[in-house]
């Protein structure tokens, strides 16, 4: 499909997110894109280590949207091999190790759950285990020679680890590595993720580069709250939001939140206009019509419009 105009597609993607790095290449790929009619490929990665998608997850999803909606390629990790390393990204501890099994198991929830937001009949799906599963132990090493103990010591997640006199394992040091060779894999243009995924999103481009490909763009997006209203949305803080629960379920939930997250929410959740989130989060309007407003609109972008 013809590509919209470059400032129509950047008002639409620069709501909601964080940081575009570096944000005058992005301006030229999306000029370049137009001009060529030329389908940027944007990259999300997620590792199925759980059986949930919750809102959290939907932040990037819904970003990758509207890259779709705007003409260009969504094109989407499955980390069935990174998952049984675990994204150390942001985390205070190690996580959880899980079996090939359960990572099978839970890829398969996760992708029922990713087509309510995203298109997958126009989304081309990879696994990251079809290539690192047949890496020796040679390729890892190779890889490793683009990272130095510096920058990995630097991370602030875990240089608070070290200071708290917590382990920091090696395998979790090779994560930025792998979901960066991921990149190279697909040929990335663009890769989207959380503020605490910088530091991975910026590996890839050195790999990218070093493989003689146009290093990937990274667009960032704040961390959801949950429904506690000050920690991140996650299943492990029972604060989380399930996008495959009923209709009824996901009313309840998104209108027990406290007040102080709903603008987050709207921005990140919805396409409400901002002047509208004003107005609803404005002096002498009741909370919970806003409240209202934003779980019938989440409701229907998830699964219809009548079950709002």
């Amino acid at each position: 499909m013809p590509m919209q105009d470059v400032a129509e597609q950047l008002k639409v993607l620069r709501r909601g997110v964080e940081a575009i790095v570096p944000e005058d290449e992005f301006v030229r790929m999306l000029e370049h894109s137009a001009r060529e009619d030329a389908p940027l490929r944007v990259k999300y990665g997620i590792d199925p280590t759980g059986i949930n998608v919750h809102l959290g997850h939907t932040v990037p999803l819904r970003k990758l949207k509207q890259f779709q909606d705007l003409g260009h390629t969504a094109v989407i990790i499955i980390g069935n091999y990174t998952a049984l390393v675990g994204d150390p990204s942001g985390r205070d501890e190690t996580r959880s190790k899980l079996t090939e099994a359960q990572v099978a198991e839970n890829a398969k929830d996760y992708l029922r759950q990713i087509g309510r937001i995203v298109d997958l009949d126009r989304a081309e799906v990879r696994h990251n285990g079809d290539w690192f599963s047949k890496w020796s132990f040679l390729d890892v090493l190779e890889l490793t020679r683009h990272m130095t103990l510096g920058q990995i010591s630097a991370r602030e997640d875990f240089a608070k680890r070290i200071a708290a006199e917590k382990p920091v394992y090696l395998h979790e040091c090779l994560y930025p590595l792998m979901q960066g060779w991921d990149s190279v894999e697909v040929r990335a243009d663009v890769e989207l993720g959380g503020t605490e995924q910088l530091f991975s999103l910026m590996v890839a481009r050195d790999l990218q580069q070093s493989r003689g490909q146009r290093p990937q763009v990274a667009l960032t997006m704040p961390i959801l709250v949950g429904t506690d209203g000050h920690r991140r949305m996650g299943k492990s803080l029972g604060n989380d939001i399930g996008v495959g629960l009923p209709a009824n379920d996901l009313f309840g939930k998104i209108m027990s939140i406290p007040d102080e997250p709903l603008r987050q929410y709207f921005t990140l959740l919805t396409d409400v206009p901002l002047e509208e989130v004003d107005r609803l989060l404005g002096p002498g309007v009741n909370p919970r019509d806003a409240k209202d407003r934003l779980a019938r609109t989440i409701i229907a972008g998830l699964i219809s419009p009548e079950a709002a």
